[in-house]
């Protein structure tokens, strides 16, 4: 009859029983094998590009193809049209979308509640948030550089124009989606989206009314980007600052 690994044990332990046992040879058992054990730990270890790639394999691929879809729609529209001053001033009623769209993937963990799983890994949550936010902003910066490369030399439109018409209402969707997401409770999601849907309703009125669009100077357009810009670094700076406190209040929260 086979014996059960508990019952295996059990038999080892009594014959062991009588003999004396040498506890200075026993810590040196203890230390070899806490050393075997951290070596084969280290060569299990992922370097961060390996990390990375792990992470870009769990993203959801067609987010990246709906953010191209807005951008040649954009780029068609325009094309189509002649790039007409209406239409250039317009193009920032969809620069939120571009953004609104990278949501879903980036904050799924918290939305389907596995914070708990993602906190109990060998990586913390804050690189896993550094890493999602660098993969999105690496496609994002391939995705507008060609957007940006093929409106200045094929439509003929100026940099500027892209940054103030396009760049600068999407960097302030990105301040808004980043600092309302920092929030704890559970109607963040709404909550961003509300006040993108208000934010394009002014982006909206200041472009299509000549009477408010064109007393803004080009000065004050370039402080506001430079402003979108800095507070933009800041709000990323946050969530992923904050990123422990998300797993700390959803697991308090359970």
């Amino acid at each position: 009859m086979m014996m059960t690994v508990d019952e295996k044990l059990h038999a080892y332990a009594k014959n062991q029983k009588d003999r004396n046992i040498d506890e200075k040879k026993l810590q040196q058992t203890i230390i070899k094998s806490k050393e075997a054990y951290w070596d084969r730990e280290i060569e299990r270890n992922m370097s961060w590009l390996e990390f990375l790639y792990q992470q870009a394999s769990y993203i959801q691929k067609h987010w990246w193809f709906a953010q191209g879809a807005v951008l040649l729609i954009l780029w068609m529209t325009m094309f189509l049209s002649d790039s007409s001053i209406y239409t250039r001033r317009c193009m920032g009623i969809l620069a939120p979308s571009f953004v609104i769209l990278i949501l879903p993937e980036l904050w799924k963990n918290r939305s389907n509640g596995a914070m708990e799983v993602e906190g109990a890994t060998f990586f913390s949550i804050k690189n896993i948030y550094a890493a999602r936010m660098l993969l999105f902003g690496m496609v994002d910066v391939c995705l507008l550089s060609v957007f940006l490369i093929t409106s200045t030399f094929v439509l003929q439109i100026t940099f500027m124009d892209i940054l103030i018409q396009f760049i600068l209402p999407m960097n302030v969707t990105c301040c808004i989606c980043f600092r309302l997401l920092c929030s704890k409770g559970d109607d963040y999601v709404s909550s961003t989206l509300f006040s993108c849907l208000i934010w394009i309703a002014v982006w909206t009125l200041v472009v299509l009314k000549d009477s408010i669009y064109e007393h803004i100077s080009t000065s004050i357009w370039c402080g506001m980007m430079i402003l979108s810009v800095l507070y933009l670094c800041y709000s990323i700076w946050r969530v992923w600052k904050c990123s422990e406190r998300y797993y700390e209040s959803n697991g308090a929260s359970v």
